[in-house]
């Protein structure tokens, strides 16, 4: 028998507590700053619950909050070691923890917590528990999250305008410790992405202000740079850099050295935003937002395929009952979520996941339908934020960019409920359909060869957004494709995308038409144009007009563009989806596709994680290589195809 004991809690519950601490700890200029919409809690009150058979045993209940078990109808403290006699036994324990997380550790030789246990917050059916395997030990507290940590020290130390400025080299994130204060000194401590705002002490978007002792340990923060407002040489400072630890399992490189300093910045990028769940970027809001985490996704499934940190986004992005706003407030982050739902099952194939969070996926879609226009659109209402991208887009009414996210989503729901066998299938695809068939009626502009985003408006105003995800989604005909290509992704009177977040879905609809020279000439001058800069981390939004500070200003802030935010890696999924070319075809990458493409470059090499195994690819104008550790795979190379063997190179004269 296992007798190895987790702590243990209403399902989704640790997810939510994280996700709500992570939203409610953003400050800037001194100021708190919670989030904007509907947040959700754990239950505060659980009862958890198991029966058991056993010869004879003993346990030992401990609580994070407050309650008591009852073996039996008999009730005892926490921390009591109680026997047990052969035979049946019925043990229940009630917690409760109002702001915290209800959960228990059960010591036993015969009945240990583990995901055996139900549990409900005494309403409803009794399901079976959360868990997470990093908590196996009873003196652990499930309200800490598992973050490991680094001390570092900064690289250089500069005497500058009347105090010091410390250079960590790199962005991190982390608690700041300063040693060797006079404590009759009152200091002020400011932060900075980059050099000018740790300097620009008016306009620093994060500061402290520190006195009375001689050595502190302050919250975290993510900086770079660090001013400190004194004279005092012996002054001395580190940082306890606090980070998830994920250990990349798919990589990618090439002749080029620009875009190999891409994927390295994209990579460290996107690590620093790994935490509790996706966050946007590591400074300014630090939120779990629902469209930031869909990129993140795909991105994260070409680098460290960790299922965890998605279920965890994906449950604390949903929260509980009742659904009473979109997503985020945001219209197209709700669709996101669904879709992002769909392709997380694809990628891992967990269909007890799917299983636990399908309802609610189910209520969201049903909330979603309730802004449906008389002519059967989406369209927000008072209160709901029609997002898409910071861009000049024609948002009057219904937008074309929503309806093609939700073609995408009936047709992602059908899937899912044809696993699930819900019996709700067919409508779904017929509503696709229809959705689609309406879509080209109202938004699909012959003369323009483009779709409109508005058709309430009279503008006929084209922007790149919708057109974007009529290609990535199929949604497109071929002919349509062709058009798009021509009429607005190479038509430079479009306006330009500016974010990385859209820059991402650009590139993904540019490579799924073989146009790798636009895609190489756009990676070199967009996400290059960064580096070139100096950028060690992708930026948030890039405009390669701007000079000097102009680049770092967003938002009506001098400073508050981040320069560290996780759509930027998009690269990543570029490379190992389209240039590497694996992608799953069926559920779990039971089956999956590796079709190579060099593109305008020399060499490439790079790993993809494929299920619990690994393709690795090695492609230059002479030969190609391919080595997957998994059954299941197929090489598409110059109209042929080849089985992968697991273990068993396939090697081709090119």
């Amino acid at each position: 028998m296992n007798n190895k004991s987790y702590w243990i809690w209403h399902y989704g519950d640790y997810e939510i507590f994280h996700t709500m601490n992570v939203h409610l700890r953003r400050e800037e200029r001194g100021c708190h700053r919670p989030p904007f919409w509907k947040i959700s809690v754990p239950y505060t009150s659980c009862k958890f619950r198991k029966q058991i058979n056993c010869q004879s045993g003993y346990l030992i209940c401990y609580i994070n909050g407050c309650g008591h078990i009852a073996v039996d109808n008999v009730l005892y403290p926490e921390k009591t070691r109680i026997e047990l006699a052969p035979g049946a036994h019925t043990i229940e324990v009630h917690v409760s923890n109002h702001g915290g997380l209800p959960a228990i550790f059960i010591e036993s030789d015969v009945c240990p917590s583990d995901e055996s246990w139900t549990c409900n917050h005494f309403a409803g059916e009794l399901l079976p528990v959360g868990y997470n395997a990093h908590f196996y030990r009873k003196d652990q507290n499930p309200e800490v999250f598992p973050f490991e940590y680094k001390n570092v020290l900064p690289i250089t130390k500069e005497n500058v305008n009347g105090g010091i400025l410390f250079d960590f080299g790199t962005e991190l994130f982390g608690y700041l410790n300063i040693n060797g204060v006079d404590e009759k000194d009152e200091i002020d401590v400011f932060y900075g992405e980059s050099r000018e705002e740790a300097l620009d002490t008016e306009y620093s978007y994060i500061t402290d202000k520190i006195s009375g002792k001689s050595n502190y340990r302050l919250r975290q923060r993510a900086f770079r740079y660090v001013y400190i407002k004194t004279l005092s040489e012996s002054i001395e400072i580190s940082a306890d850099f606090e980070y998830l630890p994920l250990e990349p399992r798919g990589s990618f490189a090439c002749n080029n050295e620009l875009f190999n300093k891409i994927i390295s910045a994209a990579s460290y990028t996107f690590h620093l935003n790994c935490r509790e769940a996706f966050f946007d970027g590591i400074k300014r809001d630090r939120w779990v937002w629902s469209g930031d985490a869909y990129q993140s996704a795909r991105i994260s499934r070409y680098l460290f395929a960790d299922k965890e940190i998605e279920q965890r986004t994906l449950i604390g992005l949903i929260g509980k009952e009742p659904i009473e706003q979109h997503i985020n407030t945001i219209l197209d982050y709700s669709l996101l979520w669904i879709i992002n739902l769909y392709e997380h099952y694809m990628t891992y194939g967990d269909k007890a996941f799917l299983n636990r969070i399908y309802p609610m996926a189910k209520k969201l879609l049903e909330f979603c339908e309730t802004r449906l226009n008389k002519d059967g659109f989406i369209e927000g209402l008072p209160g709901d934020w029609t997002f898409i991208d910071w861009s000049e887009i024609d948002k009057c009414g219904a937008v074309c960019a929503e309806q093609m996210l939700l073609v995408k989503v009936y047709s992602a729901m059908a899937a899912i409920s044809e696993e699930l066998q819900t019996g709700a299938r067919d409508e779904l695809i017929q509503k696709s359909d229809l959705l689609k068939r309406r879509v080209n009626e109202y938004y699909w502009n012959q003369d323009l060869g483009a779709f409109i985003d508005s058709y309430q408006s009279g503008k006929n105003h084209v922007t790149r957004h919708a057109n974007i995800f009529a290609v990535m989604y199929g949604i497109a005909s071929e002919e349509q494709a062709q058009s798009i290509l021509k009429n607005v992704l190479k038509n430079d009177k479009i306006t330009k995308i500016t974010t990385p977040y859209f820059e991402g879905y650009e590139l993904d609809a540019l490579a799924k038409l073989g146009e790798f020279g636009e895609v190489e000439e756009m990676l070199a001058s967009y996400y290059g144009g960064m580096i070139n800069l100096g950028a060690q981390t992708i930026w948030e939004e890039y405009h390669p007009e701007m000079r000097g500070i102009q680049h770092y200003a967003m938002y009506g802030g001098k400073y508050e563009k981040s320069l560290c935010h996780a759509w930027g890696a998009g690269p990543i999924y570029l490379f190992g989806r389209y240039y590497l070319g694996v992608y799953a075809t069926s559920v779990g990458y039971d089956t999956f596709t590796v079709e190579p493409n060099l593109g305008g470059l020399e060499e490439i090499c790079g790993t993809v994680p494929v299920g619990e195994g690994t393709v690795t690819v090695k492609l230059n104008k002479e030969k190609l290589s391919v080595i997957s550790t998994k059954a299941g795979g197929t090489l598409l190379w110059k109209n042929k195809s080849y089985p992968l063997k697991p273990n068993t190179p396939t090697v081709i004269e090119c």
